[in-house]
């Protein structure tokens, strides 16, 4: 299983708003599927610009290296570069890769989408593995290929069309 498709945050509000519209629930794992990840500009936005237009961000510019959630790793090497970002395993469950783990610092990430290697090891709701090179690794704990496949309660979306992300200008959900 490989990384695939980075969206903006633009993108993702948009395909979860459509989504919605259609039935489906917020971060439906039948729209974001594993592998697709997001930038997540509201934890940090590195350009500065949610500040400055007066939208929600949890870390703001004078905040820059204080760790709350946030890793020291991603202060140190990414928050100049890009924003947090958040990661759909093998599974279906969301990893955010620039956060602190539940039992250390957080993981230290290499290299560029989607060629990303990420350590030590991703432990999330039924899959333990890892992020070389863009790939994720088998379950380490012999529950399948890629561990046990996160639930979705059965509901009928309201069309059968896809939602489609096409719409940058979207207005900000968090303001």
């Amino acid at each position: 299983m490989r990384l695939t498709t980075l969206l903006s945050a633009e993108e993702y509000m948009k395909l979860n708003e459509d989504a919605l519209s259609r039935g489906f629930y917020r971060d439906d794992p039948r729209i974001f599927t594993p592998g697709m990840g997001w930038l997540n500009p509201w934890h940090y936005d590195p350009t500065g610009e949610r500040e400055r237009a007066g939208l929600h961000v949890m870390h703001k510019h004078a905040d820059r290296g204080k760790t709350h959630f946030l890793s020291v790793h991603y202060w140190n090497d990414w928050s100049d570069i890009r924003a947090p970002i958040i990661v759909v395993c093998p599974n279906g469950e969301q990893w955010e890769i620039d956060r602190k783990s539940s039992n250390g610092n957080g993981w230290v990430v290499i290299g560029e989408w989607p060629y990303i290697t990420c350590t030590p090891s991703i432990v999330v709701p039924g899959y333990h593995g890892f992020l070389k090179d863009g790939e994720f690794t088998p379950d380490l704990e012999n529950r399948g290929l890629y561990g046990v496949m996160r639930e979705v309660v059965s509901q009928e979306p309201l069309s059968d069309k896809p939602p489609i992300a096409e719409d940058p200008d979207k207005k900000d959900p968090f303001p």
